[in-house]
């Protein structure tokens, strides 16, 4: 059955708002994204305001509306969620999970080790463009699995509009430095390891750590932004 069209419209945009097409504090302009999408101002508009309902579009009055930007407190609030919903998922799926979804999470974190150890062997001290494309995309799947394992449709609804938001908002970053993401992979070998031992109490501490982490990190980068 076909969408109805504001709903491919809002499809799309959010679309280009998770692979970076549309950057952080992007204005939107209904009528150059109606001509490019072929439809008329109306469905571009009700996708935009479901989209700043979802909190990924800011309405500003007298310029309209703005791919929303991150500061600190929108990293502390982002980041609030994740752990409060993700450790709980973490404990959950210790319990519930099955051989296919340890496959998965093994299968993501092969791809995350392969990229780093390239590039560690390249001597490189970051990853780019398509590299870090790569990565990230394991990153979320290796978290979305997660959530799949827990077997709560409501609990992965909320924290994947989590982590969508934070992939749109780290979209202009651009760069991640290798230590970085040997630090992710690192806390996400210490998540596996617990899952795999069906252990909820360490699976649930080990998200926690890995969650305060990336706040920090990402607190520290919007510190040196703006001090730069």
């Amino acid at each position: 059955m076909k969408q109805p069209l504001p709903r491919r419209v809002h499809a799309t945009l959010r679309s280009r708002l998770l692979d970076g097409t549309l950057l952080p504090g992007t204005r939107l302009d209904y009528k150059q994204l109606a001509q490019e999408l072929g439809v008329s101002t109306t469905p571009v508009r009700e996708a935009v305001t479901q989209l700043a309902s979802e909190g990924f579009v800011e309405l500003v009055p007298r310029l309209g509306a703005v791919v929303r930007s991150l500061n600190q407190n929108t990293a502390a609030e982002l980041f609030e969620v994740r752990e409060a919903i993700e450790t709980f998922a973490a404990f959950k799926a210790a319990e519930r999970l099955s051989s296919r979804h340890l496959d998965l999470l093994k299968q993501q974190m092969g791809v995350m080790q392969r990229l780093l150890e390239g590039f560690e062997e390249a001597g490189q001290l970051s990853l780019e463009s398509t590299a870090l494309d790569e990565f990230l995309d394991a990153d979320l799947a290796f978290h979305k699995t997660i959530l799949l394992a827990a077997r709560n449709t409501a609990l992965a609804r909320t924290v994947e509009e989590s982590q969508v938001q934070s992939r749109i908002f780290f979209a202009d970053l651009g760069i991640h430095e290798l230590e970085r993401l040997l630090m992710a992979y690192q806390q996400h070998t210490e998540i596996y390891n617990a899952l795999e031992k069906r252990d909820g109490a360490a699976a649930s501490e080990a998200m926690r750590r890995h969650i305060r982490t990336s706040l920090q990190l990402t607190l520290d980068h919007l510190e040196n932004s703006v001090t730069v």
